[in-house]
């Protein structure tokens, strides 16, 4: 299995960092032990032997500091570590060729250093400090009985061989088999390691993955602690919620997600799994989504509840596209209502009307009867009016398709109500500046729309207040949209109506027939574009035609 370098280095440089440690604190007790000798003894001072030992002294200091900078705290490269064996062995024959070689009470150090061997290489590391300490010390031993070296401050004496035979043998079996042992417990400490860093690796994969699973799935997903804190959000919750982790995290649960409380609440118990439910969720920007989520208890490996996990879609998209489908429904049963009255009153009316019209013409009426046909001429009007909007409601649909400028059609649509009906109420209507917004639909149609919508907004605005027409173009869903937006400065429509202002016959103005914004509705979802309300009571209201943008030069399909 692959290692991690991060974790592999990382755990490289504390081992050498303890090697370097464990080495400077040998050193520093023999300078301690030296100077504390001196300090009860002056006289020693100068000696040759405490010379040596404060050479050893430096030769340790500086090797550890050439070490440090040269290859800081990792492991050292081959050639160093021969080096490293080299100063080890070098400072220990010091120390103990200068109290006293044969009978210096300093031989064991040598077991010290054997045992740094298997810490810096294993069991290859113990056996060459060993075999090293072993050769240092027989020819040292050796050459002190040839009478070559004598350690300062000592008498010359005669070793017999047999003594240094067995003084060697003694030491060098000792060495070795310390540094097999050593050797041995020190593959056990690497293989260890390794399982640690082995396991570590695999760990780290596993969250690793886990996050990216996490990360990537479709749905938010969020989990709670037992105090009803948020302690995970993946990326997707982020997104739908419209907040960053930071904002999310740490946070209760009814800032972060309000409403699911109440569900919970309403289920009882926290062990339980709650279905799939459904709210409204006002996001920090102020959109309204819709969203499903369900919630299910969080345990420990024991069973012990430590939290709940929720998981939720945004279902906008799905509502949006089921209110099309109810609204499609609704239109074809009215289109079937509205051939029948056409066909069953249209008759019938012409026939009242005309009649009337002979009998004004016969003989000129007085009186009532001059104000009876006046009322049946008008009601024929009116009725025939009513017939007239039921057949542009239930119509064919585009009639005269051809590439067309929205910004065009609500220039013109602004200027007809500025001089008509939004001067005589003093409403300013105000067009912002629009660029080229091409569509493909029939003209004539989508001007019955923005003038239906325009009319209506100067209609709900208050005597001095004013109608705003925008125009842009927006991203919806993937597809490219042409967005024509009227908002108006009246009351708002309250939120029992709103739910109701598309259907038929339904009107909340004095005379009104109730059928311009579901005329406007149908000819909008013809041109295969949608209409969104926007309101707030006491703000005024603000209505969004969605229309497909026409493709342009080298695209193919504006709806993309």
């Amino acid at each position: 299995m692959a290692r991690d370098p991060g974790g592999g280095a990382e755990g490289t440089r504390a081992g050498g960092r303890n090697l370097l440690l464990i080495r400077t604190g040998i050193t520093f007790a023999l300078l301690a032990s030296v100077v504390s000798v001196q300090i009860r003894s002056p006289e020693l001072l100068l000696t040759g032997g405490f010379q040596l030992l404060y050479f050893a002294v430096l030769l340790s200091y500086g090797w550890l500091l050439l070490r440090y900078a040269a290859w800081g705290s990792v492991d050292l490269p081959l050639y160093a570590v021969f080096l490293q064996a080299a100063a080890d062995v070098a400072f220990i024959s010091i120390v103990v060729f200068a109290t006293g070689l044969y009978d210096s009470v300093f031989s064991f150090m040598f077991v010290v250093v054997i045992l740094l061997g298997s810490l810096e290489r294993y069991l290859r590391g113990a056996v060459g400090w060993a075999l090293l300490s072993s050769a240092a010390y027989t020819i040292l031993v050796y050459l002190q009985m040839r009478g070559i070296l004598l350690p300062p401050g000592f008498e010359a004496t005669s070793i017999p061989f047999p003594q240094f035979a067995r003084s060697a043998v003694t030491h060098s079996t000792a060495f070795l088999l310390t540094g097999v042992l050593s050797g041995l417990l020190g593959e056990e400490i690497r293989k260890g390691k390794e399982k640690v860093r082995d396991r570590d690796d695999v760990i780290q994969k596993l969250e690793s993955f886990h996050k990216h699973v996490i990360d990537n799935i479709p749905s938010g997903l969020l989990t709670i602690d037992t105090q009803g804190r948020v302690n995970l959000v993946n990326d997707t919750a982020c997104a739908i919620l419209g907040r960053t982790r930071k904002d999310t995290v740490g946070k209760p649960m009814g800032q972060v997600l309000a409403g699911i409380e109440g569900w919970e609440a309403r289920e009882g118990r926290d062990d339980s799994r709650i279905p799939r439910a459904e709210i409204r969720f006002l996001r920090a920007d102020g959109t309204e989504v819709f969203l499903g989520f369900s919630t299910s208890p969080m345990k420990d490996a024991e069973g012990h509840a430590i939290g709940r996990v929720v998981i939720f879609q945004d279902l906008t998209p799905i509502r949006q596209m089921e209110e099309r489908v109810r609204i499609a429904d609704r239109l074809a049963g009215v289109g079937e209502l509205a051939a029948g009255l056409a066909h069953e009153i249209r008759n019938p009316l012409a026939s009242i009307a005309g009649s009337s019209q002979l009998l004004r013409e016969s003989a000129a009426p007085s009186g009532e009867s001059a104000t009876l046909l006046d009322i049946i001429g008008r009601e024929s009007q009116r009725l025939n009016g009513l017939i007239t909007d039921f057949l542009a409601y239930t119509g064919p649909s585009q009639r005269d398709t051809m590439r067309l400028d929205v910004a065009g059609l609500l220039r013109d649509v602004a200027e007809a109500v500025r001089a008509g009906e939004a001067r005589g109420k003093n409403v300013a209507v105000e067009l912002a500046p629009l660029p080229s917004l091409v569509v493909e639909g029939d003209g004539e149609q989508l001007k019955q729309v923005a003038w239906n919508l325009v009319r209506n907004a100067v209609q709900a605005a208050p005597a001095g207040g004013k109608v705003m027409i925008d125009g842009f173009e927006q991203i919806r869903h993937g597809s490219r949209y042409v967005v024509a937006m009227v908002v108006d400065t009246g009351p708002g429509i309250a939120p029992g109506v709103l739910e109701k202002i598309f259907n038929p016959f339904f009107t909340t103005k004095e005379g009104g027939t109730g059928l311009g914004l579901s005329i406007s509705q149908r000819i909008v979802h013809q041109h295969k574009g949608f209409i969104e309300v926007r309101q707030a009571p006491g703000k005024g209201c603000a209505f969004s035609v969605f229309l497909p943008a026409a493709a342009r030069n080298g695209e193919g399909n504006g709806n993309g």
